[in-house]
């Protein structure tokens, strides 16, 4: 019988695409100074949306 702590094989196939496809960038953010921020991912619909947006808005700028 299979440990019901083992992982799904769903798990171990998206762990695997995850380490060859993706990487992950971490955001700490003050509540205090950039509270602004804060208040502004927290009211859009997809943060990470909002982000990539911003982000490639920037690098059409810089061409």
């Amino acid at each position: 019988m299979a440990d019901s702590n083992s992982p799904k094989p769903h798990s171990i196939a998206q762990a695997k695409y995850d380490k060859a496809n993706t990487v992950r960038y971490g955001l700490k953010l003050n509540t205090t100074t950039d509270a602004d921020v804060i208040e502004w991912l927290a009211k859009q619909d997809s943060m990470q949306g909002a982000i990539k947006r911003l982000i490639r808005n920037a690098i059409d700028q810089e061409k």
